[in-house]
C-alpha cells in the first residue's frame, strides 16, 4: 500500500472540499476533469446551455483553464497565463480581476509541478503586490509542496510566521497536517518523535481553535509504520498506542476520532514489519469485531508477517480467502502481484532439503498467477525470484533444471512476447548458480561453471555475473564431492574462479564469503597435503590483504589443519592472535585485517 500517496491524496482532497465554491472559486471536482477550452457539448441542449454558461463568466473560464493547467504540471504556463490576464485587466481589456483562486491554481500547478521553491517564491510575490487577499489555501497548497518531498523545515518555518503575524492568515488543520506528513516523510533522526509531539500538542488544544482530526493521528502511525522493523519493534509498539489513544477519544467526546481501515491497515503494515503476526492477525480479528471491511493492503500486510515467521501455509490460506471474496464481487480484496509474491516469499524462507514440498507450493501459486493473467494477476520478475529461490534452496535433483526451464521461460517471454517485466537479471540467474551449489549431484561444479560461463557472454548486461554468481559457483566447488578425478576437476574450477576474483575480472572482487568457500574447497579437495597447505596459507594472507577476515574464513582453515604445527604453518600472523582450536575475536586483530569483513 502507498501509505504517502494516500496520505497526500487525503490532504489535497479536503483542501479542495474546503474551498467556497462561489463566483471566486471553482467547480467540483468532476467538472474539473477537463479543461474548458478542450470541452464540446454533446449530448444535447441542456450540455450546451450549461457550456454557454460557463463561456459568459470568465473568471470562471479563467479558473477553470487555470486548475486544468495545474492538473497537468503546466506550471509555467499559467503562470504565463494569469500575468497576461491581469496585465490586460489593468488596461481595461478584461472585465474582472483575477480572484485568490487563480493565484491559487498557479500555486498548485508549481505544487504539481514538483518545484516548491517555485511555488514559495510566487506566494512571497502574491503577498508583497497584494493584489489579492492570500488566505489559507495559499499556505497549505506551498506547505504541501515541501511536504511531499520530505522538507519540515520550510513548512516549520512557514507556520511559525502564520502563528505569529496578524497580516498571515491563521493555520488550519490541514496546515498542521502537512507539516505532520513533511515530519513523517523524512529521514531524519527524531523527526517522527518531533510529529507525534505536534500530533498530542493538538490533541490537547494547545493550537486552539484548530482541532485534530483522523488524518492527524493517522500521519503519524504512518510514520511510526516507516521505521519498524524487527530491530526497532518499539516503532510499532508506538503505533499501537496511538491507534488505542483513538478508540478511546473516539469512545468519549471525539467520535470523529474513531479508527478506520487506513488507521488498522498501518498498524498492521507496522507489526508485519516487526515479524509480528500474531499481533497482524490480532488486529485483523479486531477489525472484523469493529465492522470494519479490509481491504486489500490489510490483508497483504497480514500475510506479510505471516511469510516472514515460517507460517507461509496460513498466509496462503489467507490468500484464498481473499480470492473467495473477490470473486463474490468485492473488487477491494481483488488479490495483486504484491499479495501473490509475499505468500511466495514465505514458502522460498522455509524451503530446504527437508522441506522440498515448499517449492512445490511456490510453482503452484506460479502456475496460478498465469491462470489469471487476464485479470490482472499474472507474475513479475519478482515473482519468479521468490520461485527460483524456492527451488534452489530445495537442494533436489531435479531443482537445477527446474530454475534453468523457468529462467528460459522468462527469456522467451521477455524477447520473443515483448513481456519486460519478465526480463531475467543477474538476480535470476543467481538463483540458477544458488540451485547448483545445493544440487546433491556430483557434478555441480562444472554445471555451475558451464552457467557462469554462458551469464560472462550473456548479450544483456544486466544478466552478467557479480561476485554472489562467483561465490556461488565457489561454493557448488566447497560442496563437490566424487571421485578423485571429479574433486580434482573441481578444485581446478575452484582455482580459477577464485583467480578471477582477486584480480578484479568482469569488475567483480571478492568478498569475506569468497575466502570461506575457497578455504573448504582447499580442504575438501585437495589431497595432497603440501599443496592444501599452500592454497590456504596464500588464501589467508590474501584475505588478510584484503581486510576480509573474519571468524568464518578462521573456522575453515582451522578445520583444514591436523595439528598446531599446520595451523602455525597457514595462518601466518594470524596464528600471533588466535590458537589452533581457539576462537577468533576480531576485537583482538590488527582493524586493517577485518575492515572489509563485513561485505
Amino acid at each position: 500500500c502507498n501509505n504517502s500517496d494516500v496520505l497526500v491524496n487525503g490532504f489535497e482532497s479536503k483542501s479542495i472540499q474546503s474551498t467556497r465554491y462561489t463566483t471566486n472559486t471553482l467547480p467540483n471536482a468532476s467538472t474539473r476533469q477537463q479543461p474548458l477550452y478542450s470541452t464540446i457539448a454533446k449530448e444535447g441542449p441542456e450540455d450546451r446551455r450549461k457550456q454557454a454558461r460557463l463561456q459568459n463568466d470568465p473568471l470562471l473560464s479563467l479558473n477553470l483553464n487555470l486548475d486544468a493547467m495545474a492538473q497537468n504540471a503546466a506550471a509555467p504556463v499559467a503562470e504565463q497565463m494569469l500575468q497576461r490576464i491581469s496585465a490586460l485587466h489593468e488596461e481595461g481589456y478584461y472585465d474582472v480581476s483575477p480572484d485568490i483562486v487563480s493565484y491559487n491554481s498557479v500555486l498548485k500547478a508549481w505544487k504539481e509541478d514538483n518545484n516548491p521553491e517555485k511555488a514559495l517564491d510566487y506566494l512571497q510575490q502574491m503577498l508583497e503586490k497584494g493584489k489579492t487577499e492570500v488566505d489559507v489555501i495559499s499556505f497549505n497548497t506551498v506547505i504541501l509542496a515541501f511536504a511531499k518531498q520530505g522538507n519540515y523545515g520550510v513548512p516549520r518555518s512557514m507556520i511559525g510566521q502564520m502563528e505569529e503575524r496578524e497580516d498571515l492568515p491563521d493555520p488550519d488543520i490541514l496546515t498542521y497536517n502537512a507539516l505532520l506528513y513533511a515530519l513523517a516523510q523524512s529521514k531524519d533522526s527524531g523527526t517522527t518523535e518531533e510529529a507525534e509531539e505536534l500530533l498530542y500538542d493538538l490533541v490537547d488544544g494547545k493550537h486552539e481553535p484548530v482541532q485534530v482530526d483522523i488524518a492527524s493521528f493517522n500521519t503519524v502511525i504512518f510514520a511510526w509504520s516507516q521505521v519498524a522493523s524487527k530491530y526497532n519493534p518499539s516503532a510499532a509498539n508506538s503505533a499501537q498506542v496511538l491507534l488505542n489513544r483513538m478508540e478511546k477519544l473516539a469512545q468519549g467526546d471525539r467520535p470523529s476520532l474513531k479508527p478506520d481501515v487506513y488507521t488498522y491497515t498501518t498498524v498492521i503494515q507496522a507489526w508485519a514489519r516487526c515479524e509480528q503476526s500474531l499481533k497482524a492477525e490480532k488486529l485483523l480479528d479486531i477489525m472484523a469485531s469493529k465492522g470494519l471491511i479490509p481491504n486489500r493492503y490489510t490483508y497483504t500486510a497480514v500475510m506479510s508477517a505471516l511469510a516472514k515467521t515460517g507460517m507461509p501455509e496460513k498466509a496462503e490460506r489467507l490468500l484464498e480467502t481473499m480470492m473467495q471474496i473477490y470473486q463474490k464481487g468485492n473488487e477491494s480484496l481483488k488479490p495483486d502481484t504484491v499479495s501473490f509474491s509475499c505468500v511466495m516469499d514465505g514458502w522460498a524462507r522455509i524451503s530446504h532439503v527437508d522441506k522440498p514440498y515448499a517449492a512445490d507450493r511456490a510453482l503452484a501459486l506460479l502456475e496460478k498467477m498465469k491462470s489469471l493473467e487476464r485479470e490482472g494477476m499474472g507474475p513479475n520478475s519478482r515473482t519468479y525470484t521468490s520461485v527460483l529461490s524456492a527451488i534452489a534452496k530445495s537442494g533436489t535433483w531435479e531443482a537445477c533444471e527446474t530454475a534453468r526451464a523457468i529462467l528460459q521461460d522468462m527469456e522467451y517471454e521477455a524477447s520473443d512476447n515483448g513481456r519486460m517485466n519478465l526480463q531475467p537479471s543477474t538476480i535470476h540467474y543467481n538463483a540458477v548458480l544458488h540451485a547448483y551449489a545445493r544440487s546433491p549431484r556430483a557434478d555441480k561444479a562444472l554445471k555451475a561453471s558451464s552457467f557462469l560461463s554462458y551469464m560472462r557472454q550473456h548479450p544483456n548486461r544486466q544478466c552478467r555475473p557479480d561476485s554472489i554468481s562467483y561465490n556461488s559457483v565457489l561454493m557448488a566447488c566447497a560442496n563437490a564431492f566424487g571421485n578423485e578425478e571429479l574433486k580434482q576437476r573441481s578444485y581446478n574450477i575452484a582455482k580459477e574462479v577464485f583467480r578471477r576474483t582477486i584480480h578484479g575480472d568482469d569488475n567483480v572482487g571478492p568478498s569475506s564469503t569468497t575466502f570461506v568457500h575457497f578455504c573448504k574447497a582447499s580442504r575438501r579437495l585437495v589431497l595432497n597435503e603440501k599443496l592444501r597447505l599452500a592454497a590456504l596459507k596464500k588464501a589467508m594472507r590474501l584475505c588478510c590483504n584484503f581486510g576480509m577476515l573474519n571468524k568464518v574464513v578462521v573456522l575453515q582453515a582451522q578445520l583444514a589443519c591436523k595439528s598446531d604445527g599446520e595451523w602455525k604453518e597457514i595462518s601466518g600472523p594470524v596464528g600471533d592472535y588466535v590458537g589452533w582450536k581457539g576462537k577468533f575475536k576480531p576485537r583482538d586483530v590488527p582493524r586493517k585485517w577485518t575492515s572489509q569483513a563485513g561485505r
